[in-house]
């Protein structure tokens, strides 16, 4: 049995599912029936630490072989698959002792137990050999990082160290006559607003964060283009039947013009990997060749790394990775709560293998 522990639409906890998440709720269900699981999917509220019982709702066929959802009670899940949406959710008190005691239970398997954060994860890939060189450099948002950034580089991107979708990011650079600098929203195509000194920019920059403690300074990257627009990938990793990292699929997210983020809510738009590769390399069988090592190397190492540095069993996790118009991958960001891909052949390809990892971690 494999529990999947989900948020709850805003105004009720047991409300059945609909509409989009009705369709990916039955499609994860129907490739676990045909490997033998019980799928069911539960809020945080409906586990009973006191029984192990789960007060959840499953798909069910009625007597007229047609499908249903139904709330029931179920007996504790062998495995517990976290799909929280959202960091605030995990944080709370009591959300937060639920994963504890599923992370200690000694006969539940759990995994991706909580949201990334993107300094951890910055601090894990650059303090390790073989991943050092795959992240631009990153710093702690505060004045004298901001100076020196802005220095070493001519743009560069202050972010939030936990929201998603490119909320909050700035990107800063310095203008072009060497006068001063000049920012914006990442995600808007509003005009540039201009400081003359550093000091007055890091204040501006400052007065628009609830925390200053909780951003970071990133080297901006010199992303590549198609048609004007830079775009990035956005490429999933998972666990096989084996127990091995295996990349599920490459998507690209083209942003819209004059943006700085590919993120679909903020105007971006999805585009076949394959296809934009090739426009990229203009066919050059050589460079084709050299972004697939250099993206198979980043699939084949971040995760382990992570792993090993967190001291977390991931299961999946999706790479937003930047390709430089010199030709060179740059880690972005990691994300442990992977959005599902539009794309159907990666997402099909994803759930066979999230089935076949549950079976591995049922004999493990």
């Amino acid at each position: 049995m494999v529990g999947v522990l989900t948020t709850p639409r805003q105004g009720s906890h047991y409300l059945l599912p609909y509409g989009r998440d009705a369709r990916l709720k039955k499609e994860m269900t129907a490739t676990a029936k045909a490997h033998g699981i019980f799928l069911f999917f539960f809020y945080p509220e409906g586990f009973h630490m006191g029984n192990d019982t789960v007060v959840g709702h499953a798909l069910q066929m009625n007597k007229r072989g047609t499908e249903k959802w139904i709330t029931g009670v179920f007996r504790r899940p062998d495995i517990v698959y976290n799909r929280l949406s959202y960091r605030k959710n995990e944080v709370q008190r009591d959300i937060h002792k639920l994963l504890i005691y599923l992370q200690n239970h000694p006969q539940i398997k759990l995994f991706n137990r909580r949201f990334l954060h993107k300094w951890e994860v910055y601090k894990s890939l650059v303090n390790n050999s073989s991943t050092c060189d795959l992240v631009p450099e990153t710093r702690l948002f505060n004045l004298s990082n901001l100076d020196l950034m802005l220095h070493k580089y001519p743009q560069v991107f202050v972010k939030p160290m936990n929201n998603s979708v490119g909320k909050g990011i700035r990107v800063v650079r310095r203008n072009r006559a060497g006068t001063g600098y000049e920012y914006k929203p990442a995600g808007s195509d509003n005009k540039w607003k201009s400081c003359k000194l550093i000091r007055s920019l890091y204040l501006n920059l400052k007065a628009g964060m609830t925390d200053s403690r909780q951003y970071l300074i990133q080297r901006g990257l010199q992303l590549s283009e198609i048609d004007g627009r830079i775009f990035d990938l956005r490429a999933q990793v998972q666990k096989n039947g084996y127990g091995e990292w295996v990349l599920t699929g490459v998507g690209v997210r083209v942003a819209a013009p004059n943006k700085y983020v590919t993120h679909v809510p903020n105007g971006g738009s999805r585009a076949d990997y394959d296809q934009i590769m090739m426009r990229v390399c203009s066919g050059y069988p050589r460079c084709l060749k050299n972004l697939e090592v250099q993206l198979i190397r980043i699939c084949n190492t971040v995760p382990t790394v992570l792993e090993k540095a967190l001291g977390m069993n991931l299961g999946i996790l999706s790479i937003d990775i930047g390709l430089e118009q010199n030709g060179i991958m740059q880690v972005i960001e990691v994300n442990s709560k992977p959005a599902s891909f539009d794309e159907d052949h990666i997402r099909q390809r994803h759930l066979e293998y999230l089935n076949q990892y549950f079976l591995y971690l049922s004999k493990s």
